[in-house]
């Protein structure tokens, strides 16, 4: 048996309050064979230290957003903040609306979402989540980068977190940070030799929010990256859960970001 633990390892990690945005539960996959119910997504948290998770349901993002919300509605643990699917439709957004949401997210290339992320296609879902400063979270792979331009220009002030970036996209994402204020990045697959480190020595760290990316990643990557950057250790904190907690205290008031 290996001598190493998790908290050998990442013990200091339970000293930095590790809020994670990037994290779903129950099924995923044609078959649902990629799954992790509630006990089971929380059990995987403790593991690796992670206080609280910004979780969407599998259902809801690759099948069916209303089936996937009403599961995730049954689902009251304080350590998971729903992220709740949404389609730019008047009658679901209504719904939204009454769940008073903190989070959602989009999956905008799903075929049986497939919706157009520009003001004519989903303007008034856009509009609500603007203005009720709703963290929003939408992966690389269903945002090209011109409608993601044309997404931020037309709503300005929509927090919006764009995730499952990796190491070739530095060039386009930076730019953009620079450009949009409200723009934001996870770190669940930012895992380049150094690629953190020199991101936070350049940029600062106030644009990147800790992701694990569970089920379907471990954190034991993304934690490790984070546990070893050679960083100021308020730009780790800052990184592992303050970014995130001041975003969600944003969408609570309806404030800007």
């Amino acid at each position: 048996m290996s001598p190493f633990t998790n908290e050998s390892i990442f013990g200091e990690a339970a000293e930095w309050n590790i809020w994670d945005v990037n994290a779903r539960v129950g099924p995923s996959g044609p078959h649902g064979q990629v799954a992790m119910d509630a006990p089971e997504l929380l059990e995987e948290m403790s593991r690796y230290f992670i206080q609280t998770a910004v979780a969407a349901h599998g259902t809801g993002l690759e099948f069916d957003a209303g089936v996937g919300n009403e599961a995730l509605a049954k689902i009251v643990d304080p350590r998971l903040i729903p992220a709740w699917a949404a389609v730019p439709d008047p009658v679901f957004l209504e719904q939204l609306d009454a769940r008073k949401p903190k989070a959602v997210r989009l999956t905008p290339k799903n075929l049986n979402h497939s919706f157009p992320v520009t003001a004519w296609g989903a303007g008034d879902l856009f509009e609500y989540l603007q203005a009720n400063q709703v963290l929003t979270l939408i992966a690389r792979e269903d945002l090209e980068w011109e409608p993601l331009i044309s997404l931020l220009e037309n709503f300005p002030r929509l927090p919006l977190v764009l995730m499952d970036i990796g190491y070739r996209f530095d060039s386009f994402m930076v730019p953009l940070l620079k450009r949009f204020p409200t723009l934001y990045f996870d770190s669940a697959t930012y895992l380049a030799y150094r690629q953190l480190e020199n991101f936070v020595e350049r940029h600062g760290p106030d644009r990147v929010l800790y992701g694990s990316k569970l089920p379907l990643f471990t954190p034991a990557t993304s934690l490790g990256v984070l546990a070893s950057a050679r960083i100021p250790d308020d730009a780790r904190l800052a990184i592992a859960g303050g970014n995130l907690r001041r975003l969600l205290d944003a969408a609570q008031t309806g404030a800007a970001s």
